[in-house]
């Protein structure tokens, strides 16, 4: 989906002359502008329902002017232009990849890595934005983030199909000998049947609890009867588990016109239909705020019978 960030105006003082360019940094003193960075404005309703990764973005476009030819926007920042899910805080400067030195620099608006040693290959270009492609721009994530920040972006361009995993496993072998292991791990993982970022979440942590490996997307169904598809099946424990998000119940496109009383009542009933099945004993809903905490993973897994280190 296109980022909202990529249609905001800004507006850049250096392109303003005398009385406008005065009244630009006038609007700003008094709010009634927003510095995005130096130099560069934008209307404050431009903000609004803006996500972490949108506002990153937003950065981004301010600071292209000053990204020096030959580099290209990547890892984090590119995974913004790229539109890539991302769990955690979002970098207040801009990441560049160098391909003429192997030295690492800081400045006020950018993060600049020298990748001579490991080039980027052949850069893309999204909406005017020099950017590492789509496959390097997850490698890179998944060799330098943890498993719990990667495994969504990896999940997400395998779900969409528009990356194979033996073209990021291939890619792998171009990081450094250091972040192999890790992006292999997390490539490896890689599900193209996660739904959402929280699951990919809900996958590292049953891992890191030491659950069994569960059957994701998992149908339950019966002839001339309804279906219905979980998110997680342990067969062996006969437990369902279910990542339960607010925008299943707030969200308007998802309501579709029903009201949130609505979609709770369906709710209930798709959970008696799979609750009617034999082999079912145990149903766990994780919220987005259990699963920031393992240990309450753990927990609710262990009372449904679901063994855990």
């Amino acid at each position: 989906m296109r980022s909202p960030a990529f249609d905001v105006e800004l507006i850049r003082t250096s392109t303003l002359f005398g009385a406008e360019r005065r009244a630009a940094e006038r609007a700003a003193q008094r709010g009634q502008l927003l510095r995005v960075r130096s130099g560069v404005l934008v209307r404050p309703r431009a903000l609004d329902g803006l996500r972490p990764a949108d506002r990153h973005l937003l950065l981004v476009r301010a600071s292209l002017p000053r990204v020096t030819q030959g580099s290209v926007v990547g890892w984090l920042s590119a995974s913004s232009v790229h539109g890539l899910p991302s769990f955690g805080a979002w970098p207040a400067k801009v990441h560049l990849l160098d391909p003429t030195t192997a030295m690492t620099t800081v400045t006020a608006w950018f993060v600049r890595h020298g990748v001579a040693r490991h080039p980027f290959g052949t850069p893309t270009e999204v909406c005017g934005i020099p950017v590492t492609d789509l496959v390097r721009t997850v490698v890179d994530i998944a060799a330098t983030r943890p498993l719990l920040n990667a495994l969504p972006a990896v999940d997400h361009v395998l779900r969409d199909r528009v990356i194979d995993r033996s073209v990021l496993i291939a890619a792998v072998d171009t990081v450094g000998p250091k972040a192999h292991a890790r992006a292999r791990t997390a490539v490896e993982m890689g599900s193209a049947l996660s739904g959402s970022p929280a699951e990919s979440i809900c996958r590292v942590r049953f891992r890191q609890v030491g659950a069994p490996e569960p059957i994701q997307q998992h149908e339950f169904a019966r002839p001339g009867d309804r279906r219905a598809v979980v998110d997680f099946w342990f067969p062996d424990q006969g437990v369902v588990v279910e990542v339960d998000g607010r925008a299943k119940y707030e969200d308007t496109a998802m309501l579709a016109g029903a009201s949130t009383a609505d979609a709770h009542w369906r709710e209930k009933q798709r959970e008696d239909f799979v609750r009617s099945f034999d082999g079912v004993r145990g149903f766990v809903r994780l919220t987005w705020a259990d699963l920031m905490d393992p240990e309450v993973v753990r927990a609710k897994l262990a009372r449904a019978g679901i063994p855990c280190r």
